[in-house]
């Protein structure tokens, strides 16, 4: 059995009132899932963890209703040996975190996001080989294209319309998550041209950052059925606040302190893209 295989249960870090909480996990289809049953514990602390789960289902309707897309029921290893457990991925986990009123959901959504770096890792090291931070950054960077699809959708569903209105929705959650800085200032902090674009010419840690700042958005737009532009503008801004505070009670970098990668996307796709006869593609 290896390493990967055996690590089937991880620590919830930023959770004090929690300490030696455990999410179990398998390996399943290229991904980590994660056993609900212990989501709900390590958020809840509640007892019943099992019967904190079935109540939840029948409070909220659009949760019941997605559950069989949301979960999946897999063996996981457990000390008694393997159990079978309804099991979500990180995305799913994160949707029904969404439904869970607690004040341990931020820390815990931001362990996620690192446990699901993690995995990727994992992934590349066991079957890939090791995932280079040019490797990482170009699987980011497209998660992030797909995502910002979505926050899009959602935020024209809240009333954000215009491309005009689009920027400035964006710009407030930059300034949340950088600190007052809007995105014309990040470009400015960067040494930027004006033709580029500040997404491909950050690291990947940096990208994570904004990775989460948008799925949570956009989760937080459709949830509190956000309504005007004004209001979306707010609660972007808002999220991207809790995101930095969460790096910083966890005392990790800031995103403006992150250092500018010397390649650009662009740069680390051509690099990667191999020339007509030639054998396999070039990496960092």
């Amino acid at each position: 059995m290896n390493d990967r295989t055996k690590k089937t249960a991880a620590a919830v870090e930023g959770l004090p009132a929690l300490e030696g909480a455990v999410v179990r996990r398998t390996w399943h289809e290229g991904q980590w899932w994660f056993a609900v049953v212990d989501v709900v514990a390590a958020l809840t602390q509640s007892p019943n963890p099992a019967g904190y789960l079935r109540d939840l289902r029948q409070r909220d309707e659009s949760l019941s209703g997605s559950w069989e897309t949301l979960v999946t029921p897999l063996r996981v290893e457990t000390p008694g040996g393997p159990q079978l457990l309804n099991c979500a991925t990180l995305e799913s986990v994160l949707r029904i975190v969404q439904s869970i009123p607690s004040v341990r959901a931020e820390p815990f959504k931001l362990w996620l996001a690192k446990v699901g770096n993690e995995r990727i890792e994992q992934a590349s090291t066991t079957d890939f080989g090791a995932l280079s931070e040019a490797q990482r950054r170009l699987l980011l960077r497209e998660q992030m294209s797909e995502h910002n699809k979505d926050l899009a959708a959602a935020a024209r569903q809240a009333g954000v319309e215009s491309p005009l209105d689009y920027a400035v929705f964006q710009d407030h959650g930059y300034k949340g998550l950088y600190g007052g800085l809007g995105a014309k200032d990040i470009h400015a902090h960067k040494g930027l041209k004006k033709s580029q674009k500040i997404l491909d010419h950050m690291g990947s840690t940096e990208l994570a950052a904004n990775l989460f700042r948008a799925t949570q958005a956009e989760e937080k737009l459709k949830r509190d059925q956000v309504s005007g532009k004004a209001a979306a503008n707010r609660a972007h801004q808002q999220v991207g606040e809790k995101v930095r505070k969460t790096i910083e009670e966890l005392g990790g970098t800031l995103p403006e302190a992150l250092p500018r990668p010397e390649k650009s996307i662009q740069q680390i796709r051509k690099a990667m893209t191999p020339t007509l006869g030639k054998g396999k593609p070039k990496e960092e």
